[in-house]
């Protein structure tokens, strides 16, 4: 069960590192492309502070685009450094699995032979039971030999 569990923490990893590696690129992209109006969805809380600012100082529309420009550059740190941290973890999230995995077929090949050695015995088992009943029946045989002798 906890294998199901670390394969879907796993999963759910590799699908979150994807999706921010697919903002990482928007947001490289529409910042070298000085497309900044792509940028707000990521910058929502300074993005209010900025519109703020814009409707106080749109005479200023330089000094907007400056501070726009250094939010986007945080908010790419920021947006790079949980990449980072994303990379570490499934990094870290596939040495387990592999770890995880080594000790499950170790564990598989363990009861393999185990398996093995208890058909084995289970077969010296039937053979003595068959030689024990078979024993069984001759000394029954015997006693009844006995009994008619003597009469």
């Amino acid at each position: 069960m906890s294998r199901i569990m670390h394969a879907l923490r796993e999963l759910e990893l590799e699908q979150q590192a994807s999706t921010i590696h697919s903002r990482v690129h928007l947001v490289a992209s529409a910042v070298s492309a000085n497309d900044f109006s792509v940028l707000k969805e990521y910058t929502a809380p300074r993005a209010l502070e900025a519109e703020d600012d814009d409707q106080q100082a749109s005479a200023n529309k330089p000094q907007a685009e400056h501070a726009a420009l250094t939010v986007v550059a945080d908010d790419y740190s920021a947006l790079e450094e949980r990449v980072v941290r994303m990379i570490q973890m499934v990094k870290q999230g596939r040495q387990d699995r592999m770890a995880a995995e080594e000790r499950a077929s170790h564990a598989e090949a363990g009861m393999n032979a185990q398996a093995l050695r208890i058909e084995a015995l289970e077969r010296e088992l039937d053979a003595l039971k068959h030689e024990h009943q078979h024993g069984r029946q001759r000394v029954d045989q015997m006693m009844h030999l006995l009994d008619s002798l003597q009469l």
